[in-house]
């Protein structure tokens, strides 16, 4: 067995083509690897009407680019004239690659998150792997809610360092991203309300103390409890501890006992038992240092607080989101357009894996 029958039984070829001959380029690392339509795939009844040339950019034979050629027959029926070509198994119509150098392509775009990165490593012109990310990924253009989530969380992200903003809800039972939407206002929410099968079968919303959320979600969701994340209650009660630092005597010793009061808030085994640590954890920093934003901040959200201890939902997983999208934003430098950076977060978070199941 030669190198061609040999190289035969790796390439993705079906019946109808063999390797002609197989040439090497040394000078350009390339290797050029020539096809022909075998004459007994010549459909009966038929003649060949004419040929054209198709080159198809595979994946690499050792260290060389390697590109597959062909001749390929058109054919036309002798009784109707109609004319057809062979079927081309491994490769798309219209497409400059074969199917496996393309999964190579989202496969590494699964890795890094960046076309830039992907065309260098690649040696193609970066607009080839635009062109086919978005040809498998058309169906995360847009956002397809068919389930009907009851444990939500939602949080915003920067598309751009300073600049625009995308909202995203989370299906915390699925695990899934079930919508992103522009802007971190209450149109978030009434966009997400308004694009629910089933609005009224949502329990629990998980979210930050952001206004416009609140403003939202009491608005279109009033079915709804609202938990104000663990983590964003925490963080914003040490800030307000360290902006009122100054305000007391040995109020150093003070804030350690509110953040124990805290943490054991947290811990609460019923809703009585957190709402009585609440209420003493308020009535504490005022007696501390009078009236002050700690305390204001736990009475404007105290029922948002306490439903923690019911639903038992955080935003750590979105925080945990919001981490990877940051990194996916970082890496591109920033999106020139919204569209664009949601849908390569649709792509990052996609429930499968597309490198080993669109073809």
């Amino acid at each position: 067995m030669d190198i061609i029958d040999q190289l035969s039984e790796f390439l993705p070829l079906d019946s109808a083509f063999e390797i002609e001959r197989i040439e090497k380029d040394a000078f350009d690392t390339e290797a050029h690897i020539y096809l022909k339509v075998r004459e007994e795939s010549l459909p009966p009844g038929h003649r060949i009407q004419s040929y054209y040339e198709r080159t198809w950019e595979h994946l690499r034979l050792f260290q060389y680019r390697t590109f597959i050629h062909c001749r390929i027959p058109i054919y036309r029926n002798k009784d109707t004239g109609i004319l057809h070509k062979p079927e081309i198994t491994f490769s798309r119509d219209y497409s400059r690659f074969t199917l496996l150098f393309e999964k190579e392509v989202l496969r590494l775009l699964e890795l890094h998150y960046c076309m830039t990165t992907v065309a260098k490593q690649l040696q193609i012109n970066v607009q080839r792997v635009e062109s086919i990310y978005h040809y498998y990924t058309r169906h995360l253009e847009t956002d397809v809610l068919d389930t009907t989530p009851v444990n939500i969380a939602c949080d915003e992200t920067s598309v751009r360092k300073g600049h625009d903003y995308v909202t995203t809800f989370y299906d915390l039972d699925k695990q899934e991203i079930i919508g992103i939407y522009d802007g971190k206002s209450s149109a978030c929410v009434e966009q997400f309300f308004h694009d629910h099968p089933n609005p009224e079968a949502v329990k629990n919303i998980s979210m930050d103390m952001s206004p416009a959320f609140i403003s939202g979600v009491t608005t279109y969701f009033q079915h709804a409890k609202i938990t104000f994340d663990k983590w964003h209650v925490i963080k914003l009660m040490h800030k307000h501890l360290k902006d009122l630092r100054g305000k007391a005597t040995s109020f150093t010793e003070r804030i350690g006992v509110l953040i124990d009061e805290v943490t054991d808030f947290y811990t609460s085994d019923t809703v009585e038992e957190a709402e009585l640590q609440l209420c003493f954890i308020a009535d504490f920093a005022d007696e501390c240092l009078g009236k002050n934003s700690f305390s204001t901040s736990i009475r404007r959200h105290f029922e948002g607080i306490v439903n923690y201890c019911t639903s038992s939902i955080t935003n750590g997983i979105m925080e945990g989101i919001n981490s990877k999208i940051q990194t996916i934003k970082r890496i591109a430098r920033g999106y020139r357009y919204t569209d664009n950076f949601k849908k390569m977060i649709r792509f990052a978070f996609a429930d499968y894996n597309f490198s080993s199941n669109f073809i």
